[in-house]
């Protein structure tokens, strides 16, 4: 055998176009007379007509080359050569292919499509090519092999590399005809050398070094799959075709039978793929586990070379005299009924066995909670130590050491699992709720504030399920808890406001404030006080027959203020600075008034538990009473009222309802988050509505047309806020804290 020769093929169907690899099995005859046919292609365009050129070429080189006249006259005619049959065939094919080529009106798109064909003949290579395909020598120069570009040096220097190399075109009698193959290059493949034929994808994935290793370190057809094994990793979609063929010519006996051997051998087979599952496993280890198997074949080995040897049997074992029994002549056979009587014997016998067994498990786990049994074990276990020689006493070291490391590497092993496994946990749900904070973050660039709670609520389920055993996790779960509560207040328009004091009213006896033509107004017992912020001075205004002001509200259109006086009306002109006192006996009780609002001379109240709002008309002191609700509305939780032609009702929840001519209007505004519990005052602006809720010190702003919130401002610092007041010109609140009063700037 002068040569071996192998093909490559691997995604070639993961392309557009066809890539093939052909190498030829002709019979013995054949093959000896004119050697194997070789084709690789990559054909571009569609793949039913790569594959369509593919075929006619296989079939035109065959029949022209193994079907030449030539073949059979090689032994007879002297000076016939394979190069010279080969150029032949090769121009017919060239011929017949363009026929066909132009038959079946396909064309060529030589940019995207290479064509390697030739012929190997005991150590002689003739071939030609078409496109990119790659032509590689592995020559061997010493103990090394150098990689060298065939057609590369063949076009520099005008004739190939490797020795006794020659290039010619094909057919020159057809040179008119035009070729695909133009030319063939022949040569000899040196000794210990290799010809390898590839796409131009594979030297490019595949360095020079690798392929010099795996080529001469491996016969033709493992080195193909070696190849195959490393290109399948590279994450790729690019076919690689290639033909590996070795020159076995010269090459020491010795080789060839350990190469041969090593092919077939499957008990080497079975072997080396042990040592490769024995490798993997070592490199797959984890670091610090015990190798039980490797532990076990050493104990294996040691109780071999311990085990004491077999007694051989002597020779005079072997010739002793045989014992002479004599011939048995009568041999009396058992009938057939004792067989049935030997199964009954066996099954009373099984039957007595069985229980025994029980009973004897019955006394060995009675003997388990007994100290006697223990403390015999302990003594027995000590005398049966001590009698052990020294070696096997560290060999039962050894086993038990080994044991116990055993037993702790697992369980380290799998605390480490599973700390690893609750740690990505953590980190994926972390990454999660971040994501879900960014996400909540868009929403109110784009004043969604819908969607962001929507997100927050998922959010905020995720931070509850989020685990804080170690101090890192306790520490994520506050930071990712704060920015969600900042994101929540967002969403709730939240503003945090450090009040400014202004007046100290120490003694003034003051409960309840106002704001008219943007003068504060504060009101206690039977004074009212005209306050100037910044300044220790007031002006002190006497109301006539008032024992306790309270519940002061300004007439939306006039100027008067209005406060409650255990069943009287206190009016005061803050124009004019005059006051009067309305005796209104046929009020609701104190008890049942809730909120009161005079408006265009009538005087509306709020009864709760009655669910109405009751209008009294002024005539003699606000004594004919009238229901001024028709619809049934449940008013069990309103706390105040404010009008301004329209009737706006104010729960304790922070809800809103509004009523015009004695019916409900839909209105958006609805309760407030956080909830409210207490809302006790309602202020009607020109814009805004104002709900203030003295338990949460919030003061709450919400659109008049429409109801929605515009912002909530919370002031932590008081202490225990009492009533607020507002002016919109200046777009400041005013709250009364204790005996203090303070501002806070409501463009915030």
């Amino acid at each position: 055998m002068y040569n071996k020769i192998s093909s490559l093929i691997l995604n070639s169907g993961k392309e557009n176009g066809w890539g093939d690899v052909f190498v030829a099995q002709p019979d013995v005859v054949k093959e000896n007379l004119a050697g194997k046919i070789f084709v690789l292609a990559e054909i571009g365009g569609k793949k039913t007509v790569g594959r369509k050129i593919f075929d006619f070429l296989i079939a035109a080189i065959n029949d022209n080359y193994y079907n030449d006249e030539k073949i059979l006259l090689r032994d007879k005619v002297e000076g016939l050569k394979i190069e010279n049959i080969f150029e032949a065939a090769l121009a017919k094919t060239n011929k017949h292919l363009i026929d066909f080529l132009n038959t079946e009106k396909i064309k060529i798109n030589p940019a995207v499509t290479s064509i390697t064909l030739g012929v190997i003949y005991e150590n002689k290579l003739h071939f030609s090519s078409f496109g990119r395909n790659r032509s590689l020598l592995l020559c061997r120069r010493g103990d090394k092999h150098e990689i060298i570009n065939v057609e590369a040096n063949a076009a520099e220097a005008g004739s190939p590399r490797f020795p006794g190399d020659n290039s010619s075109a094909v057919g020159d009698a057809t040179a008119k005809t035009p070729k695909i193959f133009s030319s063939v290059i022949s040569g000899e493949i040196p000794s210990h050398s290799y010809f390898v034929f590839t796409n131009e994808a594979l030297p490019e994935y595949l360095s020079g070094q690798e392929m010099i290793k795996i080529i001469t370190k491996l016969p033709p057809i493992t080195a193909s799959e070696q190849i195959k094994n490393v290109l399948s990793g590279i994450n790729v979609f690019v076919p690689f075709l290639g033909i590996i063929i070795k020159n076995t010519v010269g090459l020491p006996r010795h080789e060839l039978r350990e190469e041969v051997e090593e092919t077939l051998s499957a008990h080497s087979s079975i072997s080396a793929l042990n040592y490769t599952e024995q490798k993997t496993e070592r490199m797959l280890a984890p670091a610090g586990l015990i190798s039980f198997s490797k532990f076990s074949r050493k104990i294996t080995e040691t109780l071999k070379n311990w085990r004491p040897e077999r007694k051989n049997i002597s020779t005079d074992d072997q010739h002793q005299p045989s014992l002479n029994l004599g011939t048995i002549k009568n041999l009396k056979l058992a009938r057939a009924d004792s067989f049935s009587i030997k199964e009954k014997i066996f099954l009373k016998r099984g039957t007595g066995r069985l229980a025994a067994g029980v009973t004897g498990i019955g006394r060995a786990i009675k003997r388990l909670f007994q100290t006697q049994f223990w403390s015999g074990s302990r003594e027995n276990f000590k005398t049966w130590l001590k009698g052990l020689n020294l070696k096997n006493r560290f060999l039962f070291v050894a086993l038990g050491s080994f044991l116990i490391i055993f037993a702790v590497s697992i369980i380290f092993t799998g605390w480490n699992q599973r700390r690893q496994i609750a740690q990505t946990d953590f980190n994926n749900l972390v990454a999660e709720i971040e994501s879900k904070e960014n996400l909540i973050d868009s929403h109110l660039l784009y004043e969604d504030n819908e969607g962001a709670r929507t997100v927050l609520k998922d959010a905020q389920d995720l931070l509850a399920s989020l685990p804080g055993k170690s101090k890192d996790q306790q520490a994520t779960y506050n930071r990712l808890a704060e920015k969600l509560h900042g994101q929540e207040e967002k969403i709730q328009k939240i503003v945090r406001v450090t009040p400014e004091e202004i007046n100290n009213l120490n003694g003034l006896g003051v409960g309840n404030l106002t704001v008219a033509d943007s003068q504060i107004y504060a009101a206690g017992n039977a004074s009212v006080y005209l306050l100037t912020p910044n300044s220790a001075s007031s002006t002190k205004i006497e109301i006539d027959g008032a024992r306790n002001l309270s519940a002061a509200h300004k007439d939306y259109y006039k100027d008067l203020v209005h406060y409650w006086d255990a069943g009287n009306i206190a009016e005061l002109n803050f124009k004019t600075k005059a006051d009067s006192l309305i005796s209104t006996a046929n009020l609701e009780a104190a008890a049942e008034l809730t909120g009161f609002q005079i408006y265009n001379s009538k005087l509306y109240s709020l009864a709760p538990s009655k669910n109405q709002i009751y209008v009294y008309l002024d005539k003699n002191g606000f004594n004919t009473k009238t229901d001024w609700l028709k619809d049934g509305v449940d008013l069990s939780r309103a706390t105040d009222l404010g009008i301004d032609g329209d009737i706006y009702v104010l729960q304790a929840d922070g809800a809103v309802l509004k009523f015009s001519v004695g019916k409900s209007l839909t209105y958006g505004a609805a309760p407030l988050s956080p909830t409210m519990t207490s809302a006790e005052k309602l202020i009607v602006g020109n814009d805004y509505l104002y709900i203030f809720e003295a338990a949460s010190k919030r003061l709450a702003v919400l659109s008049k047309k429409d109801g929605h919130l515009i912002k909530q401002y919370v002031a932590d610092s008081l202490a225990q806020p009492q009533d607020v007041a507002v002016d919109e010109k200046k777009k400041m609140a005013y709250f009364l804290d204790g005996e203090k009063l303070y501002q806070v700037s409501l463009n915030q």
